[in-house]
């Protein structure tokens, strides 16, 4: 099966003398990624909005010893519930032909739950289409590609689907590409907020190994954004699945190369689309996985945090942050609001695991560590004027095999036997001298447990760091 070119003369330019002319302007290397490459996005619109970045991450990967390309796209034009391939023949542009890796598709279609053969769904589909110019110019005759469209919600299948791909790729001399773009028609200044996001999602999905994360994020951050478009990535399925695959290939981080949106070229911000290009790289020294909040973000953190409880009590209710410039405070977070007064505990609220954004969380909480600990009577007024407010932002919860992983001190613990938990923060651990006072304390202080229980089988620990701040 030859499948003939869908948007040539549409989204890039028919005649061949010109579409080599085009490229040749668009494939202008940025600075090389700093970890060892095993795949990137790039964006599928036509090329003079997009065509500028896409050329930028393919520049980096021309010289790269490859000869299969896996390119995990967004299907635009049916409804799919597995990953759909066009598993033999070849696809046809303007440059001539690219062949399909047929062996390679029959291996993932093996995988009967995950991937479908599916010749239907790329007949006029273009987001694996407009990859292959790039290509055919950078790596004539020499490379085969594995086309995969995905649309599903389905994070489960996304990230299974991804590691099979990852899996497959392994002793191969192969790369592959993931083909989204971003958000769709909002006006200029939020798409910027909204994309810009995303990509740190995405960067911090792979810090963290967890491609939920980034679900989570595009859920979160569409809420937000909802009046204005209804799709933070229109390739959100593909970009799971490609950071499921990076992470089966060992990668550890996402290295944005460049992002824009069509506002910034036609001139017109009134409704765009975004676009981003980058790199999914295992980092020569592991990247931190906690959220880059620097001093300022902090400062502007905990006065959002005081307004809120001011707002609560006014109002008696805890709105939600607008989505904000700051991609960081639109990002997941798992945080604790602390309260004290003259160095005692009078208030502390907070979750394990994220519920919301860093902003939504922080305000939420705050309100909830003033009113609604049982522990305490609820503040006023007065007491607010004195009292001091400290921020926890919780890395990831890690499942531990027993107290000798806890480090004294750097470590928050969360126990759970039964229907039993309970956590203490890395900061309590100031009112300990040892690690088996403070995990004997927490079973019976907050879990409810038998003190010993933190050595039996049946209990299970699980550490997190957390990055804290606090009024001066």
């Amino acid at each position: 099966m030859i499948r003939k070119p869908a948007v040539a003369g549409r989204f890039y330019d028919a005649d061949p003398k010109a579409l080599r002319a085009a490229l040749a302007g668009y494939l202008k290397p940025g600075p090389a990624p700093a970890g060892d490459l095993k795949g990137f996005l790039a964006p599928h619109a036509g090329y003079p909005y997009s065509g500028a970045a896409g050329g930028s991450v393919f520049a980096a990967v021309g010289k790269l010893p490859f000869d299969t390309l896996v390119i995990m796209a967004t299907g635009h034009t049916m409804a799919l519930k597995k990953g759909a391939l066009l598993a033999k023949g070849a696809f046809e542009t303007p440059l001539g032909q690219v062949e399909i890796d047929g062996e390679f598709c029959a291996a993932l279609l093996k995988e009967k739950k995950l991937f479908e053969d599916l010749p239907r769904a790329h007949e006029d589909e273009h987001a694996v289409e407009v990859q292959l110019p790039f290509l055919q110019v950078l790596k004539a005759g020499g490379v085969k590609i594995v086309p995969i469209l995905f649309n599903t919600n389905d994070a489960a299948l996304l990230e299974e689907a991804g590691r099979a791909v990852g899996r497959l790729m392994k002793g191969r001399k192969a790369l592959f590409c993931v083909s989204s773009d971003l958000s769709h028609y909002p006006p200029g200044d939020v798409a910027e907020m909204s994309d810009r996001s995303v990509l740190l999602a995405l960067r911090q999905a792979m810090r963290n190994a967890s491609p939920g994360y980034f679900d989570l994020a595009n859920r979160l951050l569409l809420a937000k954004t909802s009046a204005w478009m209804d799709t933070t990535a229109c390739g959100q399925a593909a970009m799971t699945a490609g950071a499921a695959c990076a992470l089966e290939l060992g990668c550890d981080d996402f290295e944005l190369e460049l992002y824009t949106h069509s506002g910034k070229i036609s001139g017109d911000d009134r409704a765009v689309v975004g676009y981003g290009a980058g790199y999914f790289t295992k980092a020569r020294v592991k990247p931190a996985g906690a959220l880059p909040l620097d001093a300022g973000l902090k400062a502007e953190l905990l006065a959002l945090a005081r307004r809120s409880i001011e707002v609560c009590l006014k109002t008696g209710k805890t709105e939600n942050h607008p989505l904000s410039a700051r991609p960081e405070f639109n990002q997941p977070a798992a945080v604790f609001v602390t309260l004290t007064h003259g160095g005692r505990l009078r208030g502390c609220i907070g979750s394990l695991e994220p519920q919301g954004t860093l902003a939504d969380m922080v305000c939420a909480y705050a309100g909830a560590a003033a009113f609604n600990d049982s522990r305490f009577s609820p503040v006023d007024a007065a007491a607010l004027k004195k009292i001091k407010i400290e921020i926890s932002v919780l890395s990831p919860l890690l499942a531990v095999t027993g107290a000798e992983a806890v480090k004294q001190g750097v470590h928050g613990v969360y126990v759970k036997s039964g229907r039993r938990s309970g956590t203490y923060l890395p900061q309590v651990w100031e009112h300990f001298d040892n690690k088996e006072d403070f995990l004997s304390s927490l079973c019976e202080e907050k879990a409810g447990l038998a003190p010993g229980a933190w050595k039996e089988k049946s209990t299970v620990l699980f550490t997190y760091t957390v990055d804290h701040f606090e009024e001066n």
